[in-house]
């Protein structure tokens, strides 16, 4: 037999009370199953609750892409570090410079770059690479191009730029979520509320019809293994 699937997140718990309301607006024999004043609870609870769902979904998609646009950043960031350090490796070698120039751009005289784990690693070393550029020039080396160090410090602060607004995004969503939690206890209460009042209802009719109406009604039946499912139901005539 299949078993009830309670919703598991905010913006499924919505789905069912908006559907509880839509489908007992469009059909009166399901109208009649709600009690009057429970569907008047549900409908004021889903004015509070809808625009702090929407509000939390708009959050996660704000996150995500803060999060997608610094890792974003940080890839090319990382691609600008490594592709300048192997440069400057090898003009050393071609040009047959003095090691001393490896060290000023952060580097061991061996040439040895640093691990770039974290964004803090990259950082760390693109600040080495802008720094050093300045005390090379002065011991008389030349800039370094392709890329040079004005196009690694461009990198930097676009990186820079993104992960900070990560932070935000984050404290916004924290925020949007916690709103959220605080009703979501209610709105399992009255999803369970509706279910025992239309099963109670419906208490003489056999279990796939009771499944059937409450599926209509924006519940979930979820078919165990090996179990043929039920047949969807028919919408609601409008």
């Amino acid at each position: 037999m299949p078993t009830y699937s309670a919703p598991g997140s905010d913006e499924d718990r919505l789905a069912v009370l908006k559907t509880l309301l839509s489908a007992t607006a469009a059909e009166p024999s399901l109208n009649a199953l709600l009690p009057a004043a429970l569907r008047a609870d549900i409908d004021a609870f889903v004015t509070r609750y809808e625009p702090i769902v929407q509000a939390g979904s708009a959050a996660e998609a704000g996150r995500a892409k803060e999060v997608k646009e610094k890792d974003t950043a940080q890839a090319k960031l990382d691609i600008y570090v490594r592709d300048f350090f192997e440069v400057l490796k090898r003009r050393t070698e071609r040009e047959e410079h003095n090691v001393s120039v490896l060290v000023h751009y952060g580097l061991t005289q061996a040439g040895d770059v640093p691990k770039l784990r974290a964004a803090e690693d990259l950082v760390k070393a693109a600040n080495s690479i802008v720094n050093g550029e300045t005390a090379a020039v002065a011991a008389g080396f030349p800039a370094m191009s392709n890329p040079s160090a004005a196009q690694v410090n461009a990198k930097l602060q676009a990186f820079t730029k993104e992960a900070g607004e990560v932070k935000p995004a984050d404290e916004k969503l924290r925020a949007a979520q916690a709103a959220a939690a605080e009703l979501r206890e209610s709105a399992d209460d009255l999803i369970a509320d509706a279910k025992a009042e239309v099963s109670h209802a419906l208490r003489k009719e056999d279990a796939p019809t009771i499944r059937r109406v409450l599926r209509q009604l924006g519940y979930t039946f979820t078919a165990k293994p090996g179990e043929q499912p039920e047949p969807p139901p028919t919408p609601p005539a409008r």
